[in-house]
């Protein structure tokens, strides 16, 4: 990590932990609890596409299983929503591993495509099994960590907490993984070239496998800690829209770095409900322009602006 990201990453924790002192209102510690949440998804779609070069259209449905399988576990089996996490983490990580597999043979818009179609599987099941999802109703009415009332400051401000302090540790094993191990070399190496990835001893088909699985884990992570937080899960979570923004998000704070992502994901998410107040619709082309505009001038996004000064 360089000292300009160490410094920015300093910052921003800085920033994070002062937020429920300095703006201890609700409205804010919501946008920001869910920019974590984003941030976190957005760091795990960079870890396979950005860090591995594995195209993935499909994070929305990893998303979307770690969110179901957590609140269903707690709401069904009255599981602990700690217990509920890591089960929804290790279901996503379980799927992600699976799709992998045929994947392999797969590079580019052909892996993109078969991602995309993983997710729209999922949403279509959410959509339709009543029973254990609650089909396009969702599912809803099921503990979170604090036991407080929703609307109360006191569980904003656990629940700000308790996100916060997952989504770091997150971010840290990944940043670890990627930057400080052989594996993290074998994931650059195969991005840049797969086929002399191979002729170097590179064993391309376990470390995609890897990539596919940590990745799909930790937006399984945050699909639970999304729905513990906003304590509603429905089939919305899996759409195509969630997975563009995450890209959107990854792009614009820039690819192949972890702090890149965290960023675009927290400054896009709060342009986002910034500018809810024009309507649902034109806050997202409001982020979108942002993203096609700063793409044309800084291709490289956040992270390669020094670069490219």
């Amino acid at each position: 990590m360089t000292r300009r990201a160490r410094g920015l990453s300093l910052a921003i924790a800085a920033g994070a932990a002062l937020l429920p002192v300095l703006l201890p209102h609700p409205f804010v510690l919501t946008i920001a609890t869910q920019a974590a949440i984003w941030a976190l998804l957005a760091a795990s779609w960079d870890l396979l596409s950005g860090y591995t070069g594995q195209i993935s259209f499909g994070h929305a449905g990893f998303f979307a299983l770690g969110a179901y399988a957590a609140a269903a576990a707690t709401k069904h089996a009255d599981i602990s929503p700690w217990l509920g996490l890591l089960i929804g983490a290790t279901i996503a990580a379980a799927v992600g591993l699976l799709t992998g597999f045929p994947a392999l043979r797969l590079r580019g818009h052909y892996l993109a495509l078969v991602t995309l179609g993983l997710a729209e599987i999922i949403r279509l099941v959410a959509q339709n099994w009543m029973a254990l999802t609650g089909g396009p109703f969702g599912i809803h009415d099921f503990r979170s960590f604090s036991g407080l009332p929703a609307a109360a400051l006191a569980y904003r401000q656990a629940m700000y907490g308790v996100v916060v302090a997952i989504v770091a540790v997150s971010i840290a094993v990944m940043y670890l993984l990627c930057e400080r191990t052989d594996a993290g070399k074998a994931f650059r190496a195969i991005r840049e070239d797969e086929v002399l990835a191979q002729t170097l001893g590179i064993n391309t088909t376990r470390y995609k496998l890897l990539a596919f699985a940590v990745s799909s884990g930790f937006a399984g992570l945050a699909g639970g800690l999304y729905a513990y937080y906003v304590q509603l899960v429905s089939p919305s979570v899996a759409s195509a829209a969630t997975t563009s923004l995450v890209i959107g998000m990854a792009v614009f704070g820039g690819l192949g770095t972890l702090w890149g992502p965290v960023l675009g994901a927290l400054l896009l998410y709060g342009l986002y409900e910034g500018l809810r107040f024009v309507g649902v619709v034109y806050n997202l082309v409001a982020v979108g322009l942002v993203i096609m505009v700063f793409v044309i001038y800084f291709p490289r996004g956040l992270a390669g602006i020094r670069r490219s000064a």
